[in-house]
C-alpha cells in the first residue's frame, strides 16, 4: 500500500472514530472535525497554543481508531473526544484564549503533558460503563485545557477521582452547589430506624463524597451514613473543581429529581 493510499484508510478511520461518538456528543461531532482536521491555514487561526491542542487530541484520536475497540468503547472514545476538541474549537473561535504555559508543547523526554492528561481521559472513558458521565469527561479535558492553574499532576489527580465517583454522586455535587430552594433535609438521621434503600443508598454516595474530601457538611465529623445533613452538604476543595471543570452546572434537573439521587 502506497504512503498516500494508507493516510487516506488511517483518516477514514478517524473519521469513522469521532462519527461513531454522535450518539454521545451529538452536534458536537461537526466542530470537533473542524477543529481536529483544520490544516495549515486552521492551525494559524488557531495559534500555536490551539494547534498544538488540535495535534495531541488528533494524534491520540488516530492512534485509538488503530486499536481493536468494541461498539460501545468506539461511541465513548469517539464521543468524549468529540466533545472536547468540539469545545476548545468553539472557545478559540469566541476569542477565548488556551493556556500558554506550555502544557501542550511536546518535552525533550516525550510527549506534551497536555496529551497525556487527554489519553488517559480517553483510555478511562472507553472503560466508562455508565455512559452518561462521558459528556462531563470531554467537559473536564476542554476545560483544563484553558486553565493555567491546574497543574499536569493536578489534571492526573482530576481525571483519577471523576472516573472513580459514579453519576449520581456528580449529581450530588450539583445538588450540593444548587441545594438552596430544594428543601433538603437540615438534620440528620442519627436514631432514625428504618431506612429504605433509596435513602440509605443516597446517604453512603454522600458519605464517600465526604470521606473523598470532596464535601464537607457544616464542619461536623462524619462516622456512618447517618450522620449525612443533607442540607449542610457543601462542594469543597477538589470537588468545587470538579464542578466547574465538567461543567457539572449543566446536568439536568430532572436527573436531580429522579432515581438518580
Amino acid at each position: 500500500m502506497s504512503d498516500d493510499a494508507e493516510e487516506v484508510t488511517k483518516h477514514g478511520k478517524f473519521r469513522k472514530l469521532i462519527d461513531s461518538g454522535a450518539e454521545i456528543a451529538g452536534g458536537a461531532v461537526g466542530g470537533a472535525l473542524g477543529f481536529l482536521a483544520g490544516g495549515p491555514v486552521g492551525a494559524a487561526a488557531l495559534g500555536a497554543g490551539g494547534a498544538a491542542a488540535a495535534m495531541a487530541l488528533r494524534h491520540l484520536g488516530q492512534e485509538a481508531s488503530e486499536r481493536l475497540l468494541g461498539p460501545r468503547e468506539q461511541v465513548r472514545v469517539g464521543g468524549v473526544l468529540a466533545i472536547a476538541a468540539g469545545e476548545i474549537g468553539d472557545r478559540l473561535s469566541r476569542g477565548d484564549k488556551i493556556r500558554t504555559d506550555g502544557f501542550f508543547d511536546p518535552k525533550t523526554s516525550g510527549r506534551s503533558d497536555g496529551e497525556e492528561v487527554a489519553e488517559s481521559v480517553l483510555l478511562k472513558s472507553q472503560r466508562e460503563a455508565e455512559e452518561r458521565k462521558i459528556p462531563y469527561m470531554g467537559h473536564l479535558l476542554s476545560g483544563v485545557a484553558f486553565d493555567a492553574s491546574i497543574s499536569a499532576q493536578m489534571a492526573h489527580q482530576l481525571v483519577r477521582v471523576a472516573e472513580q465517583l459514579t453519576y449520581r454522586q456528580l449529581c450530588l455535587l450539583k445538588i450540593g452547589v444548587i441545594k438552596q430552594g430544594l428543601g433538603l433535609r437540615g438534620g440528620d438521621y442519627r436514631g432514625q430506624e428504618s431506612f429504605s434503600k433509596e435513602l440509605y443508598q443516597v446517604l453512603y454516595e454522600c458519605l464517600d463524597l465526604y470521606h473523598r474530601a470532596l464535601v464537607s457538611f457544616g464542619g461536623e465529623v462524619l462516622f456512618g451514613p447517618t450522620d449525612v445533613a443533607p442540607g449542610k452538604m457543601t462542594v469543597q476543595a477538589l470537588g468545587a473543581d470538579l464542578f466547574n471543570l465538567m461543567k457539572l452546572a449543566t446536568i439536568s434537573d430532572s436527573d436531580l429529581r429522579s432515581g438518580s439521587v
